[in-house]
């Protein structure tokens, strides 16, 4: 089910709405209507670790691509902190004002502890485990975007997910390779009820012991632990190639993340674009994985590059916003 949109966000006509329009302070709880809809979500959850946060123009890119492709979805971003989030002060986005032309794109305050009540990572999240552990961040990242599902269903993107084509899905429970051995945690959708909310409660049961492991066994690891339980299988490429029972899915690595460590690089190399436009042809979506990519940037004498036509056509506006320097 999703909420209804009034009017085509891609539409020639630019309407501004003002922060208190499109909701930036008002927190995401059981009163919020958006809560009833399965929606597409993204969550910015460094918060509780700095003093400002910051969407900078590839995350902008990211949402703005969502707010396209799904014109029929509610695209719902989530400032998760511990504390009340009132400030528009903490937040620079440059790019907020002008995203508020998406009639179906939300932006709201994540109450961290009143969100975690009730599921199993409750005491978790109340207590100062997650926020004074060395791999804090990473750890509270992973475990939001379990809980968000596991609360309301729906699906999850990653901030530095690119969206290619609308996210329609035979299956709501699915997942994508992100490499032979991986299954990934940046692109998956989950319903709140049935199977999903199965799988989601034994992943949270053990992201409980998350601070009594010497490694960070992140989401993929996890999930992938999971996935290969829940459907008997001893790698993933079985999950992929004869399903699990119905009950969810496993697409293959080019849905989701055509592009890993080893060759990201190619996204921002004028000399390979034709490899680029081979390689997402047949994608959803494009993990720009942000750790490894944000070292590539493109010169102003550079031609163009697999990123600034993929910023051109998915999100333009933050594209000319930016002068194409993404």
């Amino acid at each position: 089910m999703h909420k209804k949109i009034s009017s085509d966000p891609s539409s020639a006509e630019v309407v501004f709405r003002s922060v208190d329009e499109i909701g930036f302070l008002r927190v995401f709880d059981a009163s919020d209507e958006l809560q009833l809809y399965s929606n597409v979500y993204f969550i910015e959850s460094s918060s509780p670790f700095n003093p400002f946060v910051t969407i900078d123009a590839r995350q902008a890119c990211a949402i703005e691509s969502a707010a396209r492709a799904n014109p029929r979805k509610n695209i719902v971003v989530l400032f998760a902190s511990w504390s009340e989030f009132t400030d528009s002060g903490q937040l620079h986005f440059p790019d907020i004002r002008l995203l508020s032309q998406f009639k179906n794109l939300y932006f709201r305050w994540l109450s961290l502890d009143s969100f975690a009540k009730g599921t199993p990572l409750e005491e978790v999240i109340q207590s100062e485990r997650v926020h004074n552990h060395k791999n804090g961040a990473a750890y509270l990242s992973e475990i939001l975007r379990l809980l968000l599902l596991y609360r309301v269903g729906g699906i999850y993107l990653d901030l530095d997910v690119v969206t290619l084509k609308p996210l329609e899905f035979s299956n709501p429970n699915f997942f994508g390779a992100e490499t032979h051995l991986l299954a990934g945690s940046s692109v998956m959708g989950l319903q709140r009820t049935g199977y999903g909310h199965t799988f989601l409660d034994s992943c949270l049961n053990d992201f409980q012991n998350f601070d009594r492991h010497d490694d960070n066994r992140n989401g993929s690891i996890l999930i992938t632990y999971k996935l290969l339980l829940a459907c008997e299988a001893l790698i993933i490429g079985e999950i992929v190639d004869r399903g699990c029972q119905g009950r969810l899915e496993l697409y293959p690595r080019h849905t989701f993340h055509p592009f890993d460590e080893t060759n990201v690089h190619l996204l921002f190399n004028p000399n390979k674009l034709d490899e680029v436009r081979e390689i997402i042809a047949d994608s959803m979506t494009v993990h720009l994985r942000h750790q490894t990519s944000r070292q590539f940037q493109r010169a102003p004498t550079d031609g163009e590059t697999g990123y600034t036509m993929i910023a051109q056509k998915h999100c333009p506006s933050v594209y000319v916003f930016h002068d194409g320097k993404l």
